[in-house]
């Protein structure tokens, strides 16, 4: 036996299934998000080309990204920076073509000198370089004076704070080799 509260909840989830299968009313709920939506991927690519001008053509950066001295960003061709993604450039970040960053991730080059005295701590700064045909994960986090190997994958919530080689797959806090990859196939199979 349903209560007087759950037929009411069921009464109102009808009525709202009822109301949003009308077209006009679809549309009158869904065309101002893709409107807006429109409007804001326009403004996030002219902002993006505003900001980074050492950048490859074909290079897709999502609006929410944060970008940090984007004068020290530089960029090959074809790179995807998704949605809530922070490059803090202090120090130059170098992308190589065809690099992927997943939504959320941090790629930080400053940082404390916890090592020189008592605080406030100095600032300390490193340039961070990720090589061709990489991926870093979702809201993984590179950290200054890194280099990631080419066609590596960094996976989801690392913390990477050493060099990655080439073709490996490396993840945990810090990040670690997990495996090799297989060498890339230059033809393609029939």
């Amino acid at each position: 036996m349903r209560s007087g509260k759950q037929r009411l909840k069921s009464a109102a989830l009808r009525a709202e299934s009822a109301f949003t299968a009308i077209p006009p009313v679809r549309w009158a709920l869904v065309l101002p998000a893709v409107v807006l939506g429109r409007i804001l991927w326009v403004w996030g690519r002219l902002r993006f080309a505003a900001l980074v001008r050492d950048r490859g053509p074909g290079c897709v950066c999502h609006w929410q990204v944060d970008l940090k001295y984007p004068a020290n960003i530089h960029l090959g061709e074809g790179v995807v920076i998704g949605v809530n993604a922070s490059l803090g450039a202090h120090s130059s970040i170098r992308l190589g073509n065809r690099v992927r960053i997943s939504r959320e991730v941090m790629i930080e080059t400053a940082g404390l000198d916890f090592a020189s005295g008592a605080p406030p701590f100095p600032h300390v700064s490193k340039p961070i370089v990720i090589e061709d045909g990489a991926w870093i994960g979702q809201r993984a986090m590179v950290l200054g004076g890194v280099r990631i190997g080419a066609h590596a994958v960094v996976a989801a919530g690392s913390i990477v704070t050493r060099d990655v080689p080439a073709r490996t797959v490396v993840g945990g806090i810090p990040a670690r080799v997990i495996r090799s990859l297989p060498p890339v196939n230059q033809e393609p199979t029939a």
